[in-house]
């Protein structure tokens, strides 16, 4: 008898076949070897399936053997068989008995050494992690429901060289994105989902959508990549590139049900379902949460409440295999929150409706990629004023926005060493902004427009046997920026009324990089990267005049902003100290020239007394950026991690042509020092658990460094656990301790402290 499965074969699927052929009268009949492409394909959805059982823990483990008669009663040889199969269904059981165990040892090799990590965003086709030429850190799905957080944000929290000061409790908090990277400072993170840019199509920060647009459950990897990207993806990645990447529906139907409730009145609901059915696929998540919110001052005044919040969100995905090398898709997202500041006319909402097509094609001569989008963003910011103390509404700011583009490359193989990718990039964003006064025919507004033009290469290859992956890269963008213009009918404290048009203007950027990944042993890599990075100045940076806190608050656009430009480099190891020890060390250096920040130009006294701040954005000529990173991760078990990073970095003016008195400042909000060590167990049959803890230390919060925070500690947790195969019950805190922190300290207004310890608690059930 033959068994296969019992044998290590698993499942025997013929991939080929003889088929006759045509041949010349002389050499007679001949035959040749040709695939069966169906069989082929089946035998790939074999190997997914048995991959996907193998990295599962072992009480999630189902195997079927299906044991009976032989067709025939030729093969019964008088009733042999029967009692084989008792013989077959003991082994069965012994084999099934022994499978977690022996799987639990390939599990441990594949944790530790996490070969097989691939990621996408590091030079623009798929490289194994350990090769490549910048520092990359993976988020798996696994480590995505683990953690106890929500949003993306929060989740790549303790990712180093990473800084987020925005707490979950501040809900959103306007402008400024919430995330750093690498000392670059705010605004200077690109972030893509599936390929398609997120940041927002005015002002490059996506600050406004909290980053809890895309649900949790469908993301299959986040790619982190720090240091200048712009190599591959243009504008805006200063610091760096985070690459959301939703998952492909699967043969196996997954749906599943999530609700939960926690401090401040919060409660969510939310839904998942993805499901196969041959080349088609579809994937819909979704839900809704709301907020009572939380007191955000020490102090609070008679007209301050809570910061509240309503989210609603859906994403939709449709997938088709074309053919077996080749997939389209195509994902449609909707969002829509309500976000309360702390007062009760100060406070906004949001419309997000966003689409895109992805095409892929993996062919063994060439491969195709692409992504089309379109974004579209409605946003309306009701502002109060501070002379009757906030107790009324103002105006309301409607700031509608589009994005629209396409990313499109080859891969061409030039032998089996190398491999050339060639690409353009197109994208166009307009803006057009509108103030309304309540009561009053006072016309303030702005608009503007963007367009990108960008042609792309990178070329990759491999020597000496592969230990050796040298990574070059260029790119050109060609930036148009028209229809700009701002106006204000009447100004405001002593401002004159205006009424601006301006001239169209055309930048161009060369962005050249170098990246080498050296393996002197099969357990060590050693890697330096150099390269070029820019951004342009946004629409809301050269035409928007913003006003906050009442009119306390008060910047001037400039619309003669140059680019930002940063040439970096950095150099670094990692190695498997021991077969579940893992450690690198990084070191980077960045120059940037024409910084874009906010400079203090001035402060004076309106509604009866208060204080008012002017700024206005301006280039500020040289900052110098350093910093270490250091990582350890350690699995003693393969259902147990432990890891520490820390983080040390020193952003300083160099040189400010304006204002000399900046000069040897610190850049505001990045810490000089940034740890965290975490602990996660995951044993779905026992328990799932989660702890991380957090320093921070010496932060500034304004570019004259008078505004200092020295440091604060603070523990996140989360547990869950699994019961009746269809539950799984979690609790999630954050801020632990209870620790009281600022997330902004600011002149003439009250700092913004963190509200203390949230508890979340939670049930999913899947079915």
């Amino acid at each position: 008898m033959i068994l296969p499965e019992l044998g290590g074969m698993i499942e025997p699927i013929p991939g080929a076949g003889l088929t006759e052929m045509e041949s010349d009268a002389a050499a007679g009949r001949a035959s040749r070897v040709a695939a069966i492409p169906d069989r082929v394909y089946r035998a790939c959805n074999r190997i997914q399936n048995w991959t996907r059982l193998r990295r599962k823990p072992d009480g999630e483990r189902r195997i079927a053997f299906v044991c009976g008669n032989p067709p025939g009663e030729d093969n019964l040889e008088g009733g042999k068989t029967m009692g084989r199969l008792r013989w077959i269904c003991v082994a069965v059981a012994l084999t099934i008995s022994g499978y977690p165990l022996s799987l639990s040892a390939q599990e441990k090799a594949h944790e530790v050494y996490r070969l097989d990590e691939v990621v996408v965003s590091a030079t623009r086709s798929e490289i194994p992690v350990f090769d490549a030429p910048q520092s990359v850190t993976v988020i798996s799905n696994e480590e995505l429901m683990a953690s106890p957080f929500e949003r993306v944000e929060d989740i790549v929290r303790s990712v180093p060289g990473m800084y987020n000061f925005r707490h979950f409790g501040l809900q959103t908090n306007g402008i400024v994105s919430p995330l750093k990277m690498r000392g670059v400072g705010s605004n200077r993170i690109l972030v893509l989902v599936d390929g398609a840019p997120q940041n927002d199509n005015f002002n490059n920060a996506i600050a406004w959508v909290a980053w809890g647009h895309i649900p949790k459950e469908t993301i299959e990897r986040i790619e982190i990549v720090r240091g200048p990207t712009s190599t591959l993806y243009g504008s805006e990645g200063l610091g760096g590139v985070i690459h959301i990447i939703t998952k492909t529906p699967e043969a196996e139907r997954q749906t599943l049900i999530r609700g939960k409730a926690g401090t401040a009145d919060t409660y969510g609901g939310y839904g998942f379902h993805s499901q196969r059915i041959n080349d088609f696929g579809f994937l819909l998540a979704g839900g809704y949460e709301e907020s009572d919110g939380f007191y955000m001052t020490e102090d609070p005044e008679d007209y301050e409440i809570k910061r509240h919040r309503e989210v609603g969100k859906i994403l939709g995905k449709a997938t088709y295999d074309l053919t077996p090398a080749s997939d389209i898709s195509l994902t449609a997202l909707y969002y829509d929150h309500e976000t309360g500041k702390g007062r009760k006319f100060f406070y906004d909402d949001l419309t997000l409706d966003q689409y895109w097509l992805n095409f892929t094609h993996n062919g063994d001569s060439f491969g195709l990629k692409g992504v089309a989008y379109l974004n579209r963003a409605d946003k309306t910011a009701f502002q109060d004023t501070a002379k009757d103390n906030f107790t009324s509404l103002l105006r309301m700011e409607e700031m509608p926005s589009t994005t629209w583009g396409g990313d499109f490359q080859g891969l061409l193989p030039l032998g089996s060493h190398a491999e050339l990718v060639l690409g353009a990039a197109f994208k166009e964003s307009t803006w057009d902004y509108d103030d309304e006064y309540v009561g009053s025919p006072r016309d303030v507004g702005a608009e503007g427009k963007q367009r990108f033009i960008s042609p792309f290469s990178t070329l990759n290859f491999r020597f000496l046997e592969d230990t050796l992956i040298v990574n070059l890269g260029a790119r050109y963008d060609w930036i148009r920026t028209s229809d700009g213009a701002n106006r204000d009918s009447r100004g405001s404290a002593g401002k004159p009324a205006y009424d601006n048009t301006f001239d169209s203007d055309t930048e161009g950027s060369f962005s050249p990089k170098l990246g080498v990944a050296w393996h002197p042993d099969d357990k060590t890599t050693l890697r330096a990267s150099g390269g070029k990075g820019f951004r342009a100045p946004s629409l809301f940076e050269l035409y928007k005049v913003h006003v906050r806190g009442g009119g306390a608050f008060y910047r001037e656009a400039n619309p003669d902003l140059e680019p930002e430009e940063i040439r970096a480099y950095d150099v670094g190891a990692e190695r498997f100290l021991t077969d579940s020890l893992w450690g690198r060390l990084t070191f980077y250096q960045s120059f940037a020239e024409d910084y874009i920040g906010d400079r203090l130009i001035g402060a004076g006294t309106f509604a009866g007394g208060k204080t008012r701040y002017e700024y206005q954005l301006d280039n500020i000529s040289e900052v110098d950026i350093y910093g270490i990173e250091t990582e350890l991760e350690w699995a003693p078990r393969t259902d147990a991690t432990v890891f520490a990073n820390y983080t040390y970095n020193i952003s300083e003016i160099k040189k400010d042509e304006n204002d000399a008195d900046l000069e040897g400042n610190y850049l505001p909000n990045d810490p000089r020092h940034k740890a965290h060590v975490g602990f996660r167990y995951q044993n779905p049959g026992i328990v799932n658990l989660s702890v991380i803890a957090n320093y921070y230390a010496d932060i500034y919060f304004d570019n004259e460094n008078t505004l200092k925070e020295s440091g604060y500690f603070t523990l996140d947790a989360s547990v869950s656990r699994r019961f009746f195969d269809r539950f799984t019950a979690h609790l999630n805190v954050e801020n632990l301790f209870d620790e009281e922190y600022p997330i902004f300290r600011s002149r003439g207004r009250a700092d913004t402290i963190a509200p203390g310890a949230i508890v979340i608690g939670g049930v999913t059930f899947e079915f």
